[in-house]
């Protein structure tokens, strides 16, 4: 089976999904920063998990 490509914008995505689920805000209640605000290390912190959890479901993990 041919390898699925990993979607450049999926850590983007998965922060849009939090932020939308928490309704802005971070666990303690601050406002959370549009993704472009993020910084480099967030941003990628972000694809990193988007990326862990990705590769896990296509390789069928629960």
């Amino acid at each position: 089976m041919a390898q699925q490509p990993i979607p450049p914008d999926l850590g983007q995505k998965a922060y849009a999904a939090y932020r939308e689920a928490t309704g802005g805000r971070t666990h303690d209640g601050r406002f959370m920063p549009a993704w472009e605000d993020l910084g480099e290390q967030i941003q990628g912190a972000w694809t990193a998990a988007a990326v862990a959890i990705h590769t896990d479901a296509l390789a069928g993990g629960a």
